[in-house]
């Protein structure tokens, strides 16, 4: 692009470089960042990536289950892990995963350089450059391997970025290659409509480009120069800590039979299903959706850590002794442990402080009450009990939205706060009605008053109903939690146009049922949100 020549040349004038520094032309190749040291008299260690403001701990996995049904369109987990150690967290917090490349991917990286030789050589890595991304410290810690580096540490399943291809100009020997290297690289308009239909367009991978690019070589020096890092994965945390563990209900469909609960169900009401206590410790829940979509590639795109995440096959549950040996899949996976595996599997999860608070617990009593005394007892007036009534919730959570929004009604349940409503909305309320049952429970233990929007379930030629429309309807009730009673309000789920829409239908309750005008509503809303109590966590 011209004009991004002419602004270069307009900084160069205004800001000279220092004396002893000049721009470096664009084909000499820089430094590389790292020095790669073959040790085979070491034992490489697994790398243990950390994640800043983390706390890791070391979790066994339990229960790997897929929610949706059979056959529907997206694979949706229910992933429970099991901590020993006293590990708390609070509502909204996020658990941080780091995803390993499939092994088949890495396999076919390390043949198509001519590396399997030397894959499993322990290795010892140094820096040797300060410029550029800084080399994780992990990584330099202990000697590892190339098959642990492209498995955990360097991402060879993502899209390209430009600077890939900068690079890849000077690892080929074919000048068409190279050709089209530089046309990917270049500031003109053809050129970078060439790189988003090549890559971004089709979600190619870097594997695939390589694969495609056949006269490429990379030296082994190179690596974490022209490789991106693997980004740690962060996922809503859908229990609390303080919650004793639910039984998982891997049905969606409420009507199925208790028979066929038992059946599927490793653990009812804190039990085994032989009757043994579950294991001390915590549990922590997460809500899934496993990512896979389809381009104009013949290959389908996959998401790196959910696909990491929906092969991890834990043993069969019996959490009161050392793990058994897994006589059945725990789970609809690709992978199939073997027979004789007695190990449990382990995982480190991390755990980040996330943005979402609770309203204030209430007031204890005072020691001075008021009110009137009969026969030496005090009665309470109606002024006390006010004070001691919770905060009302409101969580709106969609889809795998409803994550946090599990957590919250759990967390409230163990404060005994029971003023708490969800919607919940998905496609169908026999194929992903997300722990359906359990909402049933807690409202028929006057915990809980739910509603579900099925959108798919309407008749033919009829609207579709979302979690707005349900609002919308209970527009008297939600003016009386959130206008009168200062209920706090949780959105959660994809960012499209739901989140927009539930402030809108919260705005016209303010209007229609405060009787407030369109521009105080607006102003109420987001008076709301400045005050915390209006939440959202949405993305894309």
């Amino acid at each position: 692009m011209p004009w991004m020549e002419k602004l270069f040349e307009s900084l160069l004038e205004m800001m000279p470089l220092p004396d002893g520094l000049e721009i470096l032309p664009a084909s000499q190749i820089p430094a590389p960042r790292a020095g790669l040291a073959f040790v085979k008299d070491e034992n490489p260690r697994p790398l243990l990536p950390v994640e800043p403001v983390t706390k890791y701990h070391e979790a066994t996995l339990l229960i790997n289950k897929r929610i949706t049904t059979d056959g529907w369109y997206q694979d949706v987990r229910h992933l429970r892990f099991h901590f020993e150690d006293p590990v708390t967290w609070n509502p909204g917090d996020i658990a941080v995963l780091h995803p390993h490349t499939h092994p088949d991917d890495v396999q076919a990286l390390l043949e198509r350089f001519g590396w399997i030789g030397r894959a499993d050589v322990p290795i010892r890595l140094s820096r040797t450059s300060t410029t550029g991304h800084a080399i994780p410290s992990h990584v330099l810690d202990h000697p590892t391997t190339l098959r642990e580096i492209f498995t955990s540490v360097l991402d060879i399943s993502c899209v390209p970025r430009k600077a890939f291809f900068e690079w890849l100009v000077h690892f080929t020997s074919d000048s068409l290659e190279k050709e089209k290297f530089e046309e990917f690289t270049s500031i003109s308009e053809e050129g970078q409509d060439d790189l988003y239909q090549y890559t971004h367009r089709v979600r190619r991978t870097i594997l695939e480009v390589l694969q495609d690019f056949r006269h490429v070589s990379i030296p082994l020096e190179y690596i974490f120069d022209v490789f991106p890092l693997i980004r740690a994965r962060q996922f809503s945390i859908a229990s609390s800590s303080r919650y004793p563990m639910v039984p998982l209900h891997p049905t969606t469909n409420s009507s199925s039979s208790q028979q066929d609960k038992d059946e599927t169900d490793p653990v009812q009401n804190g039990q085994l299903s032989d009757g043994k206590k579950e294991k001390e410790g915590v549990y922590l829940d997460l809500c899934v959706a496993i990512v896979t979509y389809r381009t104009k590639l013949k290959a389908p795109r996959r998401g790196l850590c959910t696909t990491w995440l929906s092969n991890l096959n834990p043993p069969l549950l019996d959490l009161s002794s050392p793990f058994p040996t897994n006589q059945e899949t725990n789970g609809d996976t690709n992978e199939k442990q073997s027979p004789e595996t007695n190990n449990p599997l382990r995982i480190r999860v991390g755990i980040r402080r996330g943005a979402l608070r609770l309203p204030p617990r209430p007031k204890p009593p005072q020691s001075s009450l008021k009110g009137d005394v009969i026969a030496g007892v005090q009665i309470e007036t109606s002024n006390e009990k006010e004070n001691n009534a919770c905060t009302p919730v409101i969580c709106i959570g969609p889809g795998t939205g409803v994550a946090p929004m599990r957590a919250i009604i759990q967390e409230r349940i163990t404060r005994d706060e029971t003023d708490n409503t969800l919607y919940f909305g998905c496609r169908s309320s026999s194929q992903d009605y997300h722990y359906a049952r359990e909402w049933e429970a807690h409202a028929q233990a006057g915990d809980l008053t739910f509603s579900v929007a099925f959108s798919r379930d309407q008749p033919e030629g009829e609207r579709k109903v979302y979690v707005q429309d349900l609002i919308e309807r209970d527009s008297a009730r939600i003016w009386e939690l959130v206008g009168k009673r200062n209920a706090w309000v949780y959105i959660s789920g994809a960012s499209n146009k739901m989140p927009a829409a539930v402030k809108a239908a919260i705005r016209q309750a303010a209007i229609t049922e405060g009787g407030l005008s369109e521009s105080e509503a607006d102003t109420y809303v987001g008076k709301m949100e400045w005050e915390g109590r209006l939440f959202e966590e949405c993305w894309s």
